[in-house]
């Protein structure tokens, strides 16, 4: 068959995903081909797009704008005589329904911080199908009335190169300093940052280091005044390359990722995929991917005022909770434990369970 991907293509979470199903798409044996979403005018990088690492991929189409003209959405799928087009987090409702009235077949996923019910409407008339990744998101589109086929998030393979290496040093390295990774991307109001540099600040123990990884400036002033009070705490702010961000990510010991809420949570996948035990909120999605004392620590969260767009719970971590979480993963025999529970992870988040609902998605 011959599929298009449309999403963002640069460094972000949604582009990430595109980048992956389309690699997938292609392991099926299906011929694929890319529109490239520009970024917001708005946003921390306007009009971002990638055009090297990972990105630099035959049969990528650049479309001028974030919301792509309906000329270019038929000239890219007549051009590549498409027969199906995944989009994500698409909400052209009435460029895509054109193009589905064309007869290409569409299909929709969103996060669902961001998919409330004034889409329903135009979601139905847009996609033949809109599809979940996750069940809490499959579970909101049925209060919706939408029956949401469910492609299972998966580890790609890509993450698991020289897996067994890494899991032999990193049990190897079980004693002395130990790093927790903090993911920040773009350092949204998703991420708790505040609360976690309190928690972290409070935590004692012998070699405990903080490595916050950002993609831009936005909140460093925040970072920077904890570092001051506090040496054990660091930030990198850099568009790293795809194998640099890898090498950072994976030599660290444990990934602390509380979130107030998440659309899919790739960094999650990333840190059970280096064999490394993750901190996080006790709500979905994240605890779909993360068992508490199996690969991870799961930790209360204490509603905030404010929810996510949509309306779904927005959840600060509980601050005791997760100090304790930070200490009790300083000891060197409790990381052996979740390393392994990492590693048994892996086979429970197989990307082959991508590739088969994948193929469900397509045939039905």
């Amino acid at each position: 068959m011959r599929v298009g991907v449309s999403s963002f293509w640069f460094n972000r979470g949604q582009a990430v995903v595109g980048r992956q199903l389309r690699s997938g798409l292609d392991s099926m044996g299906h011929e694929t081909s890319v529109l490239a979403r520009p970024a917001k005018d708005t946003a921390a990088k306007p009009a971002m797009l990638s055009r090297d690492d990972v990105w630099a991929q035959d049969g990528v189409t650049e479309a001028s704008h974030y919301l792509i003209p309906f000329e270019e959405m038929e000239r890219w799928a007549r051009g590549n005589q498409l027969e199906a087009v995944l989009f994500d987090q698409n909400y052209q409702f009435d460029e895509i329904a054109q193009l589905r009235a064309l007869g290409v077949r569409t299909y929709g996923r969103f996060v669902w911080e961001q998919f409330s019910q004034e889409h329903v409407e135009g979601a139905k008339r847009a996609f033949d199908r809109v599809y979940s990744m996750t069940a809490c998101e499959r579970e909101r589109y049925a209060g919706f009335g939408i029956e949401s086929p469910r492609v299972r998030w998966g580890i790609h393979p890509e993450l698991l190169e020289g897996a067994a290496a890494a899991d032999a040093e990193r049990d190897s390295h079980a004693g002395g300093e130990v790093t927790f990774f903090f993911p920040g991307g773009y350092m949204t109001k998703r991420k708790p940052l505040k609360p976690v540099l309190e928690a972290f600040s409070r935590a004692r123990g012998d070699g405990l280091r903080l490595v916050l990884k950002a993609q831009v400036e936005r909140r460093s002033k925040l970072v920077f005044r904890a570092a001051r009070k506090d040496e054990r705490i660091e930030l990198i702010v850099d568009d790293l390359p795809d194998a640099e961000h890898k090498r950072l990510f994976s030599s660290a010991d444990v990934c602390l990722a509380p979130s107030r809420w998440e659309g899919l949570g790739l960094h999650l996948y990333e840190a059970t995929a280096f064999g490394m035990p993750i901190i996080t909120n006790d709500h979905p999605p994240m605890n779909e991917v993360v068992r508490n004392g199996e690969n991870g620590v799961l930790v209360d969260g204490i509603e905030m005022d404010e929810p996510a767009d949509s309306g779904i719970g927005a959840y600060d971590p509980d601050p005791g909770q997760l100090t304790a979480a930070i200490e009790r993963l300083a000891d060197p025999d409790v990381r052996l434990g979740l390393n392994a529970g990492a590693r048994a992870a892996r086979e429970r988040l197989s990307w082959e369970n991508t590739l088969a609902d994948l193929t469900a998605l397509l045939e039905g």
